[in-house]
């Protein structure tokens, strides 16, 4: 590969950076009319000749979007200005080419192409690799303030959100392709087997004349058993009254139990053994027949659930709480992936016997798919919402800086409402992605380490641009060094603010404080608003569960916001936790470890 610029453009993870690229099983592929619809509008927005979507591959560089540049479908790394624009997350801009050292000696520039004007903003996955650009060319120089590369910026963004859609729908399609291959398959083994069922038919009808004369000789034996089942009728009767006296109800438990489906288990307290029932068994992929060991049973459990199942159930041993759970597990000997809910306490030592930990096990993996198939509907709409509530943001601001500039009062007033409820949306939209991104493992957890002290001063920052209701008052907070994802967390804190202010009197007052607690950075929102109900409390950070009484009827929101933040410090292994007074006030907390030093 020829390198027309004369430094260095193969970044330090490039091999990662090109297998990010590869996932998306979009390289060389046909033009789409999602993609080149955002080329279009690019060149209409900043009114240039020319837009492209670009991928930057190992040697080449594939259009996937060209507007105004003839049929050209891909070109050398070394030569195309987009392999700069991958070397890092802002937007590249060339102003005039001409003055571009390492532009001197580009064919593009120098040859008769006559480049002048190149802005480039990265396309970046949710894991941060930027594997292409959507660019704007131009041969006259122009200037490219901050306002038009955060326009290029959301743009990129969209070219994203479809990428990951396109994904999704490739790989929708392979399952059902696979769906259909499997029922063909189906299809001809039931086609055999209907073969053999008539020529069972027909093997049944020669037995059922040969039982038809055996049935009349049983009829006479039953008349003469007629008597003797009547004396034994009697004798039943009074054994059944016995036997009803003398049950156990342990027994009639566990009948109750099969009849549920239900798998039970018993740990010993003391001697931590473990007795699964058949049925467990059967969850785990074991054969009845087999041992099954606890900490087979442990490993069994998938890696990001095992320690929080073990620690409740040490816990519930040790402290006699309730045990409540969902999580998966991987089978034994299939490998295949089940999701179960266990449930059980601990029964106290009695009339000799040692106490012991006991409970039941529920196959929930329909209901789990259900759960997914409805966030998978979820995040597709949701992506389908963004692209144009984007593009409209992005007319929203290009009409308020032309009205701010002409000084038209009234229309920027206007504007700021269609901004301010666009962003409304954009808020509601991105939490239901989340969810989507939560629920099917996509989120990622940034960790680095920062101070605590300076995210409490970015949300006081924020507070005193946005807030005209209340008084926020934020405590002197200590130095507080942490090794967590820094925007997430900063997410949290402003959830626990909007909240407050959302839910509290105009005029009151909201602190917030940051102190070290045990080894664990403890932020707390104390309020003055309506208060919750206890038996709100215990679900209110379930997902899309709202307090629904008469002070919160005229209050918008989905239930995901708190949701959300619990995930997010779950991620973290923190805990977040709420104390209420009904009618007088809350306070949210959240914690999560101290970096080590």
């Amino acid at each position: 590969m020829d390198n027309t610029f004369g430094i260095n453009i193969i970044p330090e993870n490039d091999e990662e950076r090109i297998a990010a690229l590869n996932r998306y099983k979009i390289l060389d592929t046909p033009p789409e009319g999602a993609f080149d619809n955002v080329a279009r509008l690019a060149t209409q927005i900043f009114k240039v000749p020319i837009s492209l979507i670009s991928l930057v591959d190992a040697e080449n560089v594939y259009f996937k979007a060209n507007i105004g540049m003839s049929n050209t479908r891909v070109t050398s790394r070394g030569v195309s200005l987009c392999s700069l624009a991958v070397l890092k997350p802002e937007v590249t801009v060339f102003e005039n080419a001409f003055t571009e050292p390492c532009l001197l000696t580009n064919p593009n520039v120098a040859g008769q192409f006559g480049l002048k004007f190149y802005a480039g903003a990265p396309i970046t996955t949710h894991d941060g690799f930027l594997i292409g650009t959507l660019c704007i060319i131009d041969k006259s120089p122009r200037e490219f303030d901050s306002h038009q590369r955060e326009i290029l910026q959301s743009l990129a963004e969209i070219v994203m959100d479809e990428i990951e859609l396109r994904l999704s729908a490739i790989e929708e399609i392979e399952k059902q392709q696979a769906y259909i291959e499997e029922a063909a398959a189906t299809y001809e083994e039931l086609l055999t087997s209907n073969e053999e069922l008539e020529l069972s038919q027909q093997q049944v009808s020669a037995l059922n004349e040969e039982l038809a004369a055996t049935n009349q000789e049983i009829a006479n034996a039953n008349k003469e058993l007629l008597v003797t089942n009547n004396e034994l009728t009697e004798t039943q009767e009074r054994l059944l009254l016995l036997n009803t006296q003398l049950a156990d109800s342990q027994e009639l438990k566990n009948i109750a139990i099969e009849q549920a489906k239900l798998g039970i288990w018993y740990i010993d307290a003391v001697t931590r053994q473990f007795m699964p029932s058949c049925r467990l068994k059967e969850f785990f992929g074991y054969n009845t027949d087999e041992v099954m060991p606890y900490d087979a049973t442990v490993e069994q459990i998938r890696d990001d659930y095992r320690n929080k199942v073990v620690n409740e159930v040490n816990a519930a041993i040790k402290q006699g709480k309730t045990y409540d759970l969902e999580y998966p597990i991987i089978q034994f000997r299939t490998q295949q992936l089940r999701w179960v809910r266990a449930t059980g306490k601990l029964n106290p030592a009695l009339n000799g016997r040692d106490s012991y930990f006991s409970g039941t096990v529920m196959d929930i993996t329909e209901q789990k798919k259900d759960d997914q198939r409805k966030n998978d509907f979820i995040g597709m709409v949701s992506h389908e919402l963004k692209t144009p509530l984007t593009s409209l943001s992005a007319y929203i601001q290009m009409l308020l800086g032309k009205a701010q500039h002409n000084k038209d009062s009234f229309t920027v007033g206007a504007l700021e409402k269609a901004r301010r409820q666009v962003q409304k949306m954009t808020t509601m939209i991105n939490g239901f992605l989340n969810v989507s991104r939560l629920e099917s493992g996509k989120i990622h957890i940034d960790r680095q380490h920062f101070n605590m002290k300076d995210l409490v001063k970015d949300a006081e920052d924020e507070a005193i641009a946005t807030n005209m209701t209340h008084h926020i008052v934020f405590k002197p907070v200590e130095p507080t060094f942490v090794k967590a994802d820094h925007n997430k967390i900063g997410h949290v804190i402003n959830n626990f603010i909007s909240n407050a202010v959302k839910y509290s009197p105009v005029g009151s007052t909201i602190n917030v404080a940051c102190v070290t607690v045990n080894g664990s950075a403890q932020v707390s929102v104390t309020d003055q608003g309506i208060g919750i109900k206890p038996d709100d409390m215990a679900r209110l950070f379930e997902r899309y569960y709202r307090v629904e009484n008469n002070s919160t009827q005229s209050i918008s929101g989905f239930g995901i916001g708190l949701y959300l933040c619990a995930e997010i410090i779950e991620r973290h292994n923190g805990s977040i936790w709420v104390e209420s007074e009904w009618g007088i006030g809350s306070t949210f907390y959240f914690s999560i470890p101290l970096a080590a030093n």
